[in-house]
């Protein structure tokens, strides 16, 4: 019975995936069906359905972002990486997640933009931290990031687009007699989220983030509007910058996020931000304009 009622939920998921016009002779489909390949699909559907164990998130999260660092690869200068992940790994101590196996990364590239991936692993680029003035800034970017990965954003995000790709493949599977392949589950959740950096998170994991972040950074001792500050020189380049451009397709409007953060700031103004140390981050920045 179990294995009927997991060709069923297929099959359910396949009849709801068929366009108008294109309905299946469902009976000559099931004389032809390949049974065993059937339930397979459905148990990778079901799998993609449940929440992502620890240990998977982490082994995803380092695979897609050595697979981002193989197109925009680090900056090469031990000085500022070990600088970031100081400044990073501070601040992971002030969430809920410290125990992850966090890692920091400066992606050598002009184009502002920082990215996340599930488990632990942060990429900032060298163009967006060229425009930052202080470590509170830093600290600010870096938060946003590491919030995203405590409230894992990408992984649910991943999850759902490996559903709808699984569940798709099912569908295909039926239309073409089983005659396409059947992706693992693994491929499935590695070609999600390599979309997902291309189109970018919902706009709401957006701003919790932001909201998230400015808090980590005043329980780290950052100025939480270290973050305003940066945005507020993001919106002054505009969208038609070119450096830009990946920044602008994948996050909201830049004075939205701004308006949206004005009552965290004020919620957060007793935190006047006394750990950043305005001499090393100089220095650092020194390098990334050699």
């Amino acid at each position: 019975m179990k294995g009927l009622a997991r060709i069923c939920v297929a099959l359910v998921s396949a009849i709801g995936l068929v366009a108008p016009g294109q309905a299946l002779d469902f009976g000559n489909v099931l004389q032809r069906l390949d049974v065993d390949k059937v339930i397979a699909t459905g148990q990778q559907l079901s799998a993609a359905t449940q929440a992502m164990p620890v240990n998977e998130e982490i082994g995803l999260g380092r695979e897609l972002a050595a697979r981002i660092l193989g197109s925009v690869p680090p900056l090469a200068d031990p000085g500022v990486q070990s600088y970031v992940n100081q400044v990073g790994r501070w601040l992971t101590l002030h969430t809920e997640r410290p125990d992850l196996p966090w890692h920091f990364v400066v992606a050598a590239t002009d184009h502002v933009g920082a990215f996340a991936t599930p488990g632990g692993s942060v990429i900032v680029t060298a163009g967006l931290m060229r425009l930052m003035r202080d470590e509170n800034e830093l600290a600010g970017v870096l938060a946003h990031e590491i919030s995203h990965v405590v409230q894992r954003h990408h992984v649910v995000a991943i999850m759902n687009r490996a559903r709808a790709r699984l569940a798709a493949d099912v569908a295909t599977e039926l239309a073409s007699q089983i005659v396409a392949k059947n992706p693992l589950v693994t491929q499935a959740l590695l070609g999600a989220g390599m979309s997902l950096y291309g189109s970018g998170l919902d706009q709401g994991d957006e701003y919790a983030a932001d909201r998230a972040g400015m808090v980590i950074a005043a329980r780290a001792g950052y100025d939480p509007t270290g973050l305003v500050y940066l945005l507020t020189t993001l919106d002054s380049l505009g969208v038609g910058d070119a450096r830009m451009q990946l920044l602008s397709a994948t996050h909201p409007p830049t004075r939205s996020r701004i308006d949206a953060l004005a009552p965290v700031a004020d919620q957060l103004n007793t935190y006047a931000g006394s750990l950043q140390d305005g001499g090393r981050f100089a220095q650092i920045q020194e390098i990334l304009f050699r």
